[in-house]
């Protein structure tokens, strides 16, 4: 890793897209996509999230939630130990991994309502998000680690990334 900050802009030299689809996994730069697995009946459906019997799941020592208004960019942060889980919950969200390390490679996660999925998000790895649409949105986040300022490390969104377009929109049309 180059340090908790970095001096100079990193410069993304690839910047893949990705859409959440319901039942279909993936995994990239060491982060993975597990969607949820629903239960349905007349009433809704159930899903479970998080188990303690299921082999190489984080063992979650924090559980927040954040809600965030249309437009807004959370964007970057990493930690050195901590493992993050992104259970967004409502609204739309282009989530965002970037690597700390060279070669500088970005992926956009385009999640809608639907979608019900879980993103593990190793160490080391930056991340953050913009809501997209006109809603606002919801965020569960399970951590591997209480929150610790000595851990975490941020870029700009819109200083410390060259070559990475907010405005870029996937194939698909999203």
């Amino acid at each position: 890793m180059l340090g908790l900050f970095f001096m100079d802009p990193i410069k993304v030299i690839s910047h893949r897209h990705v859409v959440a689809k319901p039942r279909e996994s993936f995994s990239a730069l060491g982060a993975v996509w597990t969607p949820l697995q629903l239960h349905p009946d007349e009433r809704g459906w159930f899903a479970e999230i998080w188990k303690a019997d299921i082999p190489g799941k984080i063992v979650p020592r924090q559980i927040s939630i954040s809600k965030t208004i249309p437009g807004v960019i959370k964007a970057f942060h990493f930690h050195r130990k901590q493992e993050d889980i992104f259970i967004p919950l409502s609204g739309a969200f282009r989530i965002v991994l970037l690597q700390t390390k060279s070669p500088f490679e970005a992926l956009s996660i385009w999640w809608n309502e639907g979608a019900e999925g879980a993103l593990r998000i190793p160490a080391d790895l930056a991340h953050g998000y913009r809501v997209e649409g006109v809603s606002e949105a919801r965020m569960l986040y399970l951590t591997s680690e209480t929150y610790s300022p000595q851990d975490e490390g941020r870029l700009d969104w819109d200083r410390d990334i060259e070559g990475f377009p907010w405005s870029e929109r996937p194939v698909t049309g999203l």
